[in-house]
């Protein structure tokens, strides 16, 4: 076993007791030392296993403990904040302040001073610590345990996904708002499990190139160690690595003007092999519609490559996901925020096409005529349909075991972080980058899954490459509405945000409209990072995104 040192990740940020204040950062070291943690298969397995726990658990940065928020548990938070950023999500109920991300829906605390910016960088980070921990005690050797290469294949695959995530997070892209000439092409700053002390406190960020470099490299390792490995969806698998690698060469294609082909190729190629090699199939009807277990169990269905076991243990009643998204659940946040699809995106969904089910329809005689299945008992369907239902409130998030009302058992959802459903996504965009009636064959062949008689037809919108994409585009915004995967989609495509139209469902007070990107997509970095690293300060940091969102007033 290697040596494990004491090294510094994390606390680069300072979070602040409300928008506009600031901390000084405490610089974290790992506790215990390769000897320790090498000399037992169990110690080991638990630092592996802190992964998922450290990933969906509450405060895991001490946001709730120290400022109170709501939104403290780690990546499902992370996944509806970057969500709120869109226009997909409308809050409906009479008060939009009770929709806990309004911060991220109205971009504010987005500067540099802010804790609501500063969470993903605060979380990753401390995620990549973790895998950093882990890679630092296995040695790698020709006789290595096959355990072992597990564990140090989900150590790689953890950190590439962080930096992945990170890199499309902060690097900026041309928008209509702000002028990032200046560091265009920056990513976020690189931490290994060989970074010292004296590196973090002068750590600057990395050309895109050179990030994306180190994440094919953390992939290239993951793929060899995991190659064996037969993991569930709780863990890495080596179809989530093909995954990763497919989400990796997609961005790159869009780097050179007219596209790097050979990157969107290859991008086709790892999405296909990660289909193949997982073994997956999209969601059934039956298993979308579910009231019981409906997107909160990944063993209930055959589409999660990847997903987060949840336990009662890491959760409160309200600082969890379910709280936040679960309509039907009487115990949290959405009796009062009532969270449901953006009216334009649900006119778009076909009427045959059974993910409009997810959604009420604008006509509540519909709701009971035999179309929705409901979680809860008749009481509770009942209290439901009466009190908190809306035209366009979601049914996409079943309570655990459909139980309405009891928060120990309705929250602990598993937590998605990759379906299989993704990968045709990715293939069918980069496909048609170089061969356009190739790609709406796929399409086609993939809304065969959702418009169960055939009678789908791309051709009929989609005339051209950019058509195609827009259609593309809002069929993934419908498949993964609130999954987390959107955000990603919207920046790298240059979408804008529409919600400021007639018979618009979203709140007044965010209901603003942008031209294409919008700014606050290049995420800034939190000026705990400029106490902690002399390598980053105002002059490279992405452009404040405050106040060039205007609510029309008209």
């Amino acid at each position: 076993m290697k040596r494990l040192t004491n090294k510094i990740i994390a606390a680069l940020i300072a979070p602040m007791l409300a928008v506009g204040c600031i901390e000084e950062a405490f610089p974290e070291g790992s506790t215990q030392v390769a000897d320790q943690v090498g000399a037992s298969e169990f110690a080991l397995g638990g630092l592996v296993n802190s992964f998922p726990v450290a990933m969906m658990k509450i405060d895991t940065r001490d946001f709730y403990s120290k400022y109170g928020t709501h939104v403290d548990f780690g990546i499902p938070a992370i996944h509806l904040m970057t969500d709120a950023m869109l226009e997909d999500i409308a809050i409906m109920g009479a008060n939009p302040g009770y929709w806990s991300f309004n911060y991220w829906s109205r971009n504010v605390g987005m500067n540099d001073q802010s804790w609501p910016v500063g969470y993903f960088w605060e979380n990753y980070y401390a995620y990549i610590k973790i895998a950093n921990d882990v890679i630092s005690v296995i040695e790698v050797s020709d006789d290595m345990p096959e355990l072992n290469k597990n564990y140090l294949g989900q150590g790689y695959a953890y950190r590439a996904m962080c930096y992945l995530d990170l890199a499309r997070m902060y690097e900026p892209k041309e928008n209509d708002y702000t002028d990032v000439s200046k560091v265009l092409g920056l990513t976020v700053p690189i931490v290994t499990e060989k970074t010292t002390a004296e590196e973090l406190g002068n750590n600057p960020r990395v050309p895109r190139e050179q990030m994306y470099e180190f994440i094919l490299s953390d992939l290239k390792m993951a793929e060899e160690m995991l190659a064996n490995a037969g993991n569930s969806y709780t863990q890495p698998t080596l179809a989530a690595v093909y995954a990763m690698y497919a989400k990796a060469y997609l961005e790159m294609g869009y780097w050179k003007e007219g596209g790097d082909m050979d990157a969107f190729k290859k991008a086709a190629e790892y999405a296909r092999l990660a289909i193949t090699t997982s073994g997956k199939t999209p969601l059934t009807e039956a298993e979308w519609t579910n009231p019981t277990t409906g997107f909160n169990s990944g063993s209930a269905n055959n589409s999660w490559i990847w997903g987060l076991p949840v336990s009662v243990d890491l959760i409160g009643n309200i600082i969890c996901y379910t709280a936040h998204i679960c309509c039907e659940g009487q115990w949290g946040y959405t009796t009062l925020s009532n969270p449901g699809i953006d009216r334009n995106l649900y006119e778009k969904i076909n009427d045959k096409d059974f993910r409009k089910k997810s959604y009420l329809s604008p006509n509540p005689a519909e709701w009971t005529s035999g179309t929705y299945k409901f979680a809860g008992t008749p009481a509770e369907q009942s209290d439901f349909l009466n009190y908190y239902a809306k035209p366009y409130t979601s049914l996409k998030f079943r309570p655990v075991e459909g139980n309405c009302s009891e928060y120990t058992t309705g929250n602990p959802a598993d937590h998605c972080l990759l379906r299989v459903e993704e990968l045709y996504f990715i293939e069918m965009e980069a496909v048609a980058q170089y061969d356009l009636s190739k790609a709406k064959t796929l399409l086609n062949e993939f809304m065969a899954y959702r418009v169960t008689d055939g009678s789908y037809d791309c051709s009929e919108v989609a005339t051209g490459v950019d058509w195609f994409i827009t259609e593309m585009l809002t069929q993934k915004r419908i498949e993964f509405w609130a999954e987390g995967v959107l955000y990603y989609d919207y920046k790298r495509l240059d979408k804008g945000i529409t919600r400021y139209y007639e018979g618009s469902n979203h709140p007044e007070m965010w209901a603003f409209n942008t031209t294409g990107r919008s700014p606050q997509w290049n995420f800034v970095i939190n000026r705990g990072e400029f106490q902690a690293n002399v390598g980053i300060d105002e002059s490279t940091n992405n452009p404040d995104p405050s106040g060039l969102l205007i609510v029309p007033t008209e």
